[in-house]
């Protein structure tokens, strides 16, 4: 510790206090996270009851976010086209995605329910650069099929 320290830093004693202050701060609970006409069961106080209560309006939070990393774009060419005339779509997706995981992340991002689900695995192309060879990255595509009536308009803007 140098000269200076004594009048600059605070003692051992003074910053735990000031954690724990910052810990009790942070340990309350919001306001207003209880809804009027909520019932507190026998034997528990308002702090598990808040608790409960704050942990399912976080469990409703739905991450659409997730939905963007699995559906990575729509896929575009001739036979597609076609394909959508009759409620068929198709996405690239990612590699590790499930057919659950499709079928929910088009219902979070598009608010339509599929009816089926069919996943193909493609492997990249070789390619070449004069003498150098190489290799395009293995991807996966969806199929998806919709109700009759239901669309997606994967075409906005473009």
């Amino acid at each position: 510790m140098g000269f200076l320290d004594k009048w600059t830093k605070k003692t051992e004693k003074e910053q735990l206090k000031a954690t724990e202050k910052k810990a009790v701060v942070k340990a309350t609970p919001k306001k207003n996270t209880i809804k009027e006409g909520a019932v507190k069961k026998d034997g528990e106080s308002k702090e598990e009851s808040k608790k409960e209560v704050t942990a399912k309006v976080s469990k409703k939070v739905n991450n659409v976010g997730a939905a963007y990393r699995i559906l990575l774009q729509p896929v575009i060419s001739e036979k597609a086209a076609v394909a959508e005339s009759q409620g068929v779509y198709t996405f690239m997706v990612n590699k590790r995605s499930t057919k659950i995981d499709i079928k929910n992340a088009i219902k979070q991002v598009y608010n339509v329910l599929p009816l089926k689900v069919r996943v193909i695995n493609k492997e990249g192309k070789g390619v070449r650069f004069g003498r150098n060879s190489g290799r395009k990255s293995d991807w996966k595509k969806a199929i998806i099929t919709l109700a009759k009536g239901q669309t997606i308009s994967i075409h906005e803007g473009v």
